[in-house]
């Protein structure tokens, strides 16, 4: 019997519930960034970004426990085994709430570091302080949130998971305009982190109030423990590294730049890679998939991610081409002139995230069939190569330096996970995109790119210009998909 997890419909259902779940937190920081840019100061408003990017580190450093939620139950499914999961379950609760325990005693030792190492303007100091002190402890309750929501999402549940994030963050969205409209500043921001993270529990432990009354027993075994530890740490690293990639920016400008720049990145660099790497979500229910194949068979979990990983890059070469000819004049009309520096920072910032997405299929292989190791080395070499060959070229060339090193990272992260999965034999050679593919990107890429340079140049008015520049993406993402079509499906005959 096939197991329901790795059945081929619903795939594309799954995988807009598991992108709606994953974007809504980043869709609320975009969101909200020209209102907290109006309304709060330079400082507060580099506080706060800096405060989302600590929470969005710490999701990383723990251990991996979340991780291997959906490895895990799905490996259980693959053997019918949920009292595994069970024990998984408890195991990881356990972990995450002595994380929760250590961050919140070390609030103030996290908060000093912090202040240590960035410059705030002295107004903003006190309350920055205080958002840094309990960005530790937001994080542990969003990681239980998030391990909950990976049980969910190894059952296939991804309608469940998109329901609790939304919920979620509709409530994070609402506690941001009371407190800027109350006049509460970082305060009431900090309030709305807190409600944010306690419902994210609330709503996910009620989804799987079954497994949690029903199957969740006792911690794991001896044997079960030392094979969750080393693959847990190793996934850790890897999640730490997906993050980093995202964050980097923001805080090496906090570091290398003045002030003024690293407003402009704090403001450009997490929605360049909102945008940019946003098709990663839909690899959720994909990794499901693998993992339940792994349970089963490591050659047919092989097999199927380089199915996979065919069509992820015939379907990224026209989205990364969009993205980086429409992005940078949507940032520059949504962000407004309070930014310096829009469109070349996200064209480059955007350029690179892309090309780091073309590994992720063999990334997940990797990690589904139990070498989260490979994975952990190509982000240790991309964050390796972003922070000295950003060190050396925001020496030379400022702010762009910073950027273009980006694409250097993104480049190193691809070819080093590329020749580690063909040396372990996970995944052999993907051919290059057919010629049709590209000649076709190319062209929407250059009729796209020139409607959208006319739009910011000639037309007056934000909201005229994000209008327009939607309907230029609406078109863009309709040829993508034609162009996509009909390249897979010679190869689905």
């Amino acid at each position: 019997m096939t197991a329901p997890a790795v059945r081929s419909s619903g795939y594309a259902r799954d995988a807009l519930l598991a992108a709606a779940s994953r974007m809504a937190p980043l869709g609320v920081q975009l969101a909200s960034a020209p209102f907290l840019l109006s309304h709060l100061s330079p400082g507060g408003f580099a506080a706060w970004t800096l405060t989302m990017t600590t929470i969005n580190l710490f999701l990383s450093a723990d251990l991996g426990v979340v991780g291997i939620m959906q490895r895990y139950h799905g490996i259980a499914i693959g053997r019918g085994d949920s009292a595994l999961g069970g024990r998984v379950t408890a195991t990881v609760l356990t972990v995450l709430g002595a994380l929760l325990v250590v961050l919140a005693v070390a609030g103030p030792w996290i908060s000093d570091a912090i202040l240590h190492v960035v410059d705030l303007p002295a107004e903003s100091a006190d309350d920055a302080g205080l958002l840094f002190r309990h960005a530790g402890a937001l994080a542990a309750l969003q990681l239980t949130a998030l391990a909950l929501s990976s049980y969910l999402a190894a059952h296939s549940r991804f309608l469940a998971v998109a329901a609790a994030s939304i919920i979620a963050r509709a409530v994070l969205a609402g506690g941001i305009v009371v407190a800027v409209v109350s006049g509460t500043g970082l305060r009431g921001l900090l309030l709305a982190a807190y409600a944010d993270a306690v419902v994210a529990v609330l709503v996910t432990a009620f989804l799987c109030r079954k497994h949690l009354v029903r199957e969740v027993r006792g911690l794991a075994r001896a044997a079960e423990l030392s094979e969750l530890w080393a693959y847990s740490w190793r996934n850790q690293a890897s999640a730490f590294g997906f993050i980093a990639q995202r964050e980097l920016d923001v805080l090496m400008a906090g570091i290398l730049l003045p002030t003024a720049a690293w407003v402009s990145v704090s403001a450009v660099a997490p929605l360049a890679a909102a945008a940019s790497l946003a098709p990663a979500v839909l690899l959720t229910p994909l990794f499901t998939r693998l993992s339940v194949r792994a349970g089963e068979s490591l050659p047919a979990a092989a097999a199927e991610a380089e199915v996979a990983e065919r069509a992820w890059r015939s379907l990224l070469l026209p989205f990364g081409a969009l993205v980086v000819v429409i992005l940078p004049f949507a940032a520059a009309a949504w962000l407004g002139p309070a930014v310096d520096d829009v469109v070349p920072l996200t064209a480059l910032l955007s350029a690179g995230f892309v090309l780091s997405l073309a590994g992720l299929v063999r990334a997940m292989a990797a990690r589904a069939v139990g070498s989260p190791g490979l994975e952990t080395r190509a982000y240790a070499v991309l964050v390796t190569v972003k922070v000295v060959v950003g060190t050396a070229l925001v020496l030379l060339f400022g702010v762009y330096g910073l950027a273009a090193a980006t694409i250097v990272a993104g480049a190193s992260f691809l070819v080093s996970i590329t020749r580690a999965t063909r040396k372990r034999q996970i995944m052999g050679r993907t051919p290059p995109p057919s010629a049709r593919l590209t000649a076709g990107t190319a062209l929407l890429a250059l009729a796209c790119g020139s409607a959208a340079a006319a739009v910011h140049n000639l037309v007056d008015g934000r909201l005229a210009q994000l209008v327009l520049l939607v309907v230029i993406a609406v078109a863009g993402a309709l040829g993508a998909f034609l162009l996509y079509r009909s390249s897979v499906q010679p190869r689905e005959a």
